[in-house]
């Protein structure tokens, strides 16, 4: 009699037999398909080689569970989450509409890349030391600067750095003007420099200029010689500040717009000791002056900013640049390990500070 049953009716009485029902099945795979499979970031010839996590004995079930928090929406805001191990990429994920290739802006995070080309800059003998004064590096201004203070002849590029000038930033009044650096310039003393550390976009600003008079490049000239381009970085975008006689300089207090996976080169050339790919590029001396407490209690060095993490019964100490938005470079020098976030929570707090929860629960712990 079986020759008389048709072939759908064999098959869904097979079905029947094995217990196996199609439509639980296709449930199965639509939830299977929703839950983060892990997998290690790709190799594109741009100079970063890949490996798993395990290979670098980091436990994959916590960054797991990382992930599909981002993707259930439990973490908001999120555009993209890199790590690096031992001087590999072990984990590249995107959220959204954001890919690799996808440009970020830093917001403040690229004042790190402004103190590294200081720091650049002294070791090509273009500036002498951080210990120079500032005002001689803009004479046209003598006479001119509105609030003078006798003490303002005192702020040396240290102390920009340190953001312990005296100036108080005051950034949303600065960015109508027709002069950021003369902005800086003017704003009164609120204390002697080198001693409170007040937060100022305009003094690193005013920085970037520094080390365009003293090389004789602007900004980004400078950078492509000296740092993006020993690094293999080729796509990026500096937006531009307003300035005396519209000299049109690149804005490096904030903005800078690059790849999360070149903002995980910079970290790691500070993690390497300013090597990349066997080439110094930064002195270790920079990178060790740079990223040391600068000031008791305040536990910032020049614009990097200093923590210690707890973890269970470990310390774990980080230098951090830090950025509007949730964009962060991570550095932990006894993990050999590199943290790079990208994020759209411009203004909102907390969450633009979900990457340290996800640090301190997920990806700190899962190190072994």
């Amino acid at each position: 009699m079986s020759k008389f049953i048709s072939p759908s009716i064999k098959l869904l009485l097979l079905l029947i037999l094995v217990g196996c029902n199609p439509l639980q099945k296709n449930n199965n795979i639509e939830i299977n398909q929703n839950e983060y499979l892990y997998h290690k970031p790709e190799e594109v010839d741009d100079g970063w080689k890949t490996t798993s996590l395990t290979e670098q004995n980091i436990a994959p079930a916590p960054i797991v569970e990382m992930i599909n928090k981002i993707r259930k929406g439990e973490y908001t805001g999120i555009n993209s989450v890199i790590l690096a191990r031992g001087g590999v990429l072990v984990l590249e994920e995107y959220f959204g509409d954001y890919q690799r290739e996808s440009l970020h802006n830093m917001r403040s995070a690229s004042k790190a890349i402004t103190s590294a080309l200081v720091g650049i800059a002294i070791d090509n003998k273009f500036i002498a030391t951080v210990h120079e004064a500032l005002l001689p590096y803009f004479p046209e201004y003598e006479g001119k600067i509105k609030n003078w203070d006798e003490r303002k002849r005192d702020i040396t590029l240290a102390h920009l750095l340190g953001m312990s000038s005296g100036v108080k930033g005051n950034e949303d009044e600065m960015y109508p003007t027709n002069d950021w650096i003369k902005f800086y310039l003017d704003q009164p003393l609120a204390h002697k420099p080198g001693e409170v550390i007040s937060y100022a976009t305009s003094g690193v600003v005013t920085l970037g200029n520094v080390i365009t008079r003293a090389s004789g490049l602007r900004i980004p000239a400078f950078t492509d010689r000296f740092l993006f381009g020993p690094l293999g970085i080729t796509e990026y975008r500096w937006p531009g500040t307003s300035s005396l006689g519209g000299q049109g300089l690149a804005m490096t207090g904030g903005g800078l717009n690059l790849r999360p996976r070149d903002m995980m080169k910079f970290g790691q050339l500070f993690l390497n000791d300013g090597e990349w790919d066997g080439n110094k590029i930064i002195s270790k001396e920079w990178i060790t002056e740079s990223t040391t407490n600068k000031y008791p209690n305040k536990d910032y060095g020049y614009i990097w900013k200093m923590k210690n993490r707890k973890v269970a019964d470990r310390t774990i100490h980080s230098f951090e640049a830090w950025g509007n938005g949730g964009q962060f470079i991570l550095i932990f020098p006894s993990l050999e390990l590199v943290a790079v976030f990208t994020g759209e929570n411009y203004g909102l707090f907390p969450e633009m500070e979900q990457p340290f929860i996800m640090i301190d629960q997920f990806i700190l712990p899962a190190i072994k």
